[in-house]
């Protein structure tokens, strides 16, 4: 079988979106496209999203949860599917605290990242833990099963885990700092969703959002 060259996702500018939903605090997503499973730079994506965000040690976590309490939980996740992905940022801020504070607290977090770039110890912690969750899934025999049929589907390959196992090994922290840099940048998209009526609770710039009644499409209202 012969996979069709798919190029990589792209936005020309970036896109601030505010949806009314029925919450009670405001919640910020941010996505930037990046990369799916067909790619190896998939897996040192990986590595970034568990240390910027989701432990305690973790980089936005600390900052935002821990050291200047802004926010009540921080996500990072990188979406990788056949031939593309999107890596996003989930931030629930504190009551008083707002998602500009919290976007412009993670950008700067995210900056210093990507000149930095990760520790050593951020770098063996991380790599035992993704070490650790590969090989767990390849314990059962369901696991075992999707591996090889993915491999097979995917790559032309049963034993494409073998490649991934050894990727996921290798990764470096110039790799980590390299997608950082070459991902997460602008444009971008930013959803805030607010409680009903709570436009104003919204990322600045964002223009309002609705799904259409067939719950397939989104509407665009006016700009906040």
């Amino acid at each position: 079988v012969v996979h069709p060259n798919t190029p990589p996702a792209a936005l020309t500018s970036e896109k601030r979106l505010v949806f009314e939903d029925r919450v009670q605090l405001p919640q910020l997503s941010i996505a930037w496209p990046s990369v799916g499973d067909d790619e190896k730079d998939v897996w040192a994506l990986q590595f970034l999203e568990r240390i910027l965000a989701g432990s305690r040690t973790a980089r936005i976590t600390q900052a935002l949860v821990y050291d200047t309490p802004r926010a009540q939980s921080v996500i990072a996740r990188n979406e990788g599917y056949e031939t593309t992905g999107t890596f996003y940022l989930f931030v629930s801020p504190r009551p008083g605290h707002s998602l500009d504070e919290v976007a412009a607290a993670a950008d700067s977090v995210i900056e210093r990242f990507k000149r930095e770039g990760p520790t050593p110890e951020e770098m063996a912690k991380t790599s035992a833990l993704k070490q650790f969750e590969f090989l767990r899934l390849l314990e059962s025999n369901r696991g075992k099963a999707e591996a090889l049929s993915d491999g097979l589907v995917f790559h032309g390959d049963a034993r494409q885990f073998e490649r991934d196992y050894a990727t996921i090994k290798g990764v470096t922290a110039a790799d980590v700092q390299r997608v950082a840099n070459q991902y997460l940048v602008h444009p971008r998209i930013m959803l805030s969703i607010v409680p009903m009526g709570k436009r104003d609770q919204a990322a600045s710039g964002s223009t309002a959002v609705t799904v259409a009644p067939d719950g397939g499409h989104y509407l665009l209202g006016d700009k906040h």
